[in-house]
């Protein structure tokens, strides 16, 4: 069996996978991630900062570092929203292959829905005939229309927590008006998503609703009063809109040095945990959903899956 790495750099995570397999399945050899905010005042000045390269490079390469001590046929690295949007996003590629040696991939909102979406759906049993499955990021979220496992139709949105959370949250604890217009704007473009993506296909009555990424995983650690993290505790979890309504009432009224004492909820995402448990309630209510399913599984996943993909359909299948 190959061994395979992903690298997968986010607005605000960075994201290591190792595995071994193929195509149609794999085991994890090892996993790690750290939070480096890349996409910091990205929405205010368009670029990415000195400061934030420099966290992401060097977390590329002791994650290169953890990687080769598996001998992978091959390390990818992609990039999503941050990089897609930077002005000075081909000084940041040039800088990963200097220092790294690796090959920087940005992918579309497109592209990322669908890895996702295969990543996803490797990680969760059942069979699973129509589903809504979104995708919370820093710097915007994905929402997929799924029948049969079959991307149907994506909407991208730049409903990102790094930017949310520096747009309109600016006290602390969180003032009850900026929590009032974020729910507002959050809304509205969820509303309209849900709009674009047909409604008739999509009523509670057949259908599920599905979370991936560092928000909702999140919000299920805190839920279950899970330390430390279990990815196969929280994969599968079904979170209550009622449960993550008072998590947000609780949390909103913390300063951030209270969030940190919060053993569940992972240092540096104690600002964005309030803008990305508001996008969850409001894809809830919006979506006429009481209930939603985590996935542990996402993007890095994904990503090998297609990778591997690739290299089967080019008839060079390790």
């Amino acid at each position: 069996m190959s061994v395979f790495a992903s690298i997968d750099l986010g607005t605000n995570t960075v994201r290591l996978l190792v595995v071994t397999g193929n195509s149609k399945g794999f085991t994890t050899l090892h996993s790690n991630q750290l939070i480096t905010r890349l996409g910091e005042g990205l929405s205010h000045s368009g670029i990415l900062k000195d400061i934030a390269m420099e966290r992401t490079i060097k977390a590329v390469l002791d994650f290169k570092r953890e990687a080769s001590k598996y001998s992978p046929f091959a390390i990818w690295v992609e990039a999503t929203s941050a990089v897609r949007e930077a002005k000075n996003r081909n000084e940041f590629i040039e800088k990963i292959r200097e220092v790294t040696g690796l090959e920087l991939e940005v992918i579309p909102w497109e592209e990322e829905a669908r890895r996702t979406l295969l990543g996803v759906f490797s990680g969760l049993d059942g069979n699973i005939k129509k589903a809504i499955v979104f995708d919370i990021g820093g710097g915007s979220t994905e929402y997929i229309l799924t029948v049969d496992k079959r991307l149907v139709k994506s909407v991208g949105t730049d409903l990102g927590v790094v930017h949310l959370s520096e747009r309109y949250i600016r006290k602390d604890p969180v003032d009850e008006e900026e929590l009032r217009i974020l729910e507002n704007v959050i809304g509205d473009k969820i509303k309209d998503v849900r709009d674009r993506i047909h409604s008739l296909l999509i009523t509670r009555h057949s259908s599920l609703l599905i979370g991936t990424a560092g928000t909702v995983t999140t919000i299920a650690a805190l839920d279950l009063n899970l330390h430390p993290y279990d990815p196969a505790k929280v994969n599968g979890y079904v979170l209550n809109i009622e449960n993550v309504k008072e998590i947000l009432k609780r949390l909103k009224n913390m300063t951030l040095e209270d969030r940190r004492n919060i053993p569940p909820l992972e240092s540096g995402r104690e600002d964005l945990i309030i803008p990305g448990t508001v996008i969850v309630i409001k894809t809830m209510e919006i979506f006429g959903f009481n209930e939603m399913i985590v996935s542990d599984y996402g993007l890095r996943e994904g990503t090998i899956i297609a990778k591997v993909l690739e290299y089967q359909n080019n008839h060079m299948t390790p």
